[in-house]
């Protein structure tokens, strides 16, 4: 009974010894990205420092992506031929509340007959943040009976409501210091 109970002893032991050495990180994680790739990749927010006034640091700050329709606007597309391929841009602008993970962008070609011919698909792999333009382009070989294409959106979320607009707003630029304003402290050119 007592060789039974030191077995058992030791395995609990060797299990704990286990889990600890394998549960922990040394600090040093050779799979993981380099945290400068990791955090320029997102949208940052000044956030006030604990101890010293005036002073902000960036750090990530999080959109959660939209759940059901979410809705966008896009230019008419640009169709060209180059090189035996035909290339379609696509210019949209996210108009949602939130992001839009996971859009997509199908293409489909018909003949005059209405048979389909091959189409594209593209996907955005980051999120499309609120207001933020992309642009998607997509590549079909030539085909001479090509007579029709038609666009349809989509996320991983849900569907797209896609608006037709003329033209899209520009960006609101960050506001910048009057570069004639003079400087607030006490000390005079001499």
């Amino acid at each position: 009974m007592k060789r039974l109970n030191l077995v058992f002893a030791i395995a609990l032991v060797s299990i704990g010894l286990t889990t600890i050495g394998c549960g922990g990180s040394s600090g040093d994680d050779a799979g993981a990205p380099p945290a400068e790739a990791t955090a320029s990749a997102l949208p940052t927010t000044p956030v006030a420092s604990a101890g010293v006034e005036g002073e902000a640091e960036e750090r990530p700050r999080f959109v959660a992506p939209i759940r059901g329709p979410a809705d966008i606007a896009y230019l008419a597309p640009d169709t060209t031929v180059e090189s035996g391929e035909v290339v379609t841009k696509i210019v949209l602008q996210n108009r949602a509340t939130g992001a839009i993970a996971g859009l997509k962008v199908d293409e489909f070609w018909w003949d005059a007959s209405r048979n389909p011919l091959p189409g594209d698909s593209q996907r955005l792999r980051q999120p499309l943040m609120p207001g933020e333009v992309a642009i998607i382009e997509l590549r079909v070989p030539r085909d001479n009976r090509m007579n029709q294409n038609q666009y349809s959106f989509s996320h991983a979320n849900g569907a797209i409501n896609a608006t037709l607009v003329t033209e899209l707003p520009d960006p609101e630029p960050d506001p910048e210091p009057d570069p004639e304003e003079e400087p607030e402290s006490g000390e005079t050119e001499s």
